[in-house]
Order: structure tokens, then sequence, then C-alpha cells
């Protein structure tokens, strides 16, 4: 695929979201929510950088699973990644604000989420 300099921007972005989970999650506390949150970013930059690569400009929306189905109608083999994502996207909105708490076990199972969206994307952008 073409990685033009616009999906460079996105992915350099999602690598530093993803960093940035990294650290939250070694971290003393671990702060699940802000961990789940970059994890949450991280995927949401991968995705729409697939859209772009595809020629589609991706929406501004945060729902991880929505954007999932977008890269599937350009590429059916995400088709089979829906328990990718699943929820990631709550780590948005949900968790943000007060009412909503996540957990050390959810925010590194969203680390585990994110790190393979970003290996799928890679993957299917050439840049393994």
């Amino acid at each position: 695929m073409n990685v033009t300099p616009e999906v460079e921007d996105w992915v350099r972005k999602a690598e530093d979201d993803l960093a940035a989970a990294r650290r939250l999650a070694k971290g003393k506390p671990s702060l699940p929510d802000q961990t789940g949150f970059f994890c949450q970013q991280a995927a949401e930059k991968y995705l729409k950088a697939f859209l772009i690569t595809a020629g589609q400009a991706p929406p501004r929306i945060h729902d991880v699973d929505a954007l999932l189905e977008m890269c599937a109608t350009v590429e059916p083999a995400f088709e089979q990644f829906g328990a990718l994502v699943e929820g990631l996207t709550e780590f948005a909105v949900i968790y943000r604000y007060p009412g909503g708490w996540s957990d050390t076990p959810t925010a590194r199972q969203a680390l585990t989420q994110a790190e393979q969206v970003r290996a799928l994307v890679r993957e299917k952008l050439d840049l393994v």
C-alpha cells in the first residue's frame, strides 16, 4: 500500500500514544483509566491511517468498532478481528469522566489489544 506522509503522521501519533500507554501501565500507580485511553487512541489512529491509505477520509469519531468495520469494507481480513477491539471504545469516553472506573487487568488487556491492532495495521501497510 502507498504510505503517504499523512499516513506516516497518523502512524507516528499512534506509536506515541502506544508508548504513553506502555509507560503508564508500568508506573506506580499504574493509572488504568489513562493507560486504556492511550490504547484506545492508538488503535483509533492506526485504523484511521489504514483508511487514509485506502483512499477514505476517516470520520471524526472515536468508535474503534465502527472504524474496524470500515476497514473491513476495504480489506475483508479485518472482519475477523471484531474481538480485537472489543471494549476499547469505552476508554474514549466512559472511563474519562467520573462514574466510570477501569482496573489494572482491563488496562493490560487494552494494551494487548492495541499492540495487536498495531501489528495488524503495520502488516497491511507493509511497515513491518
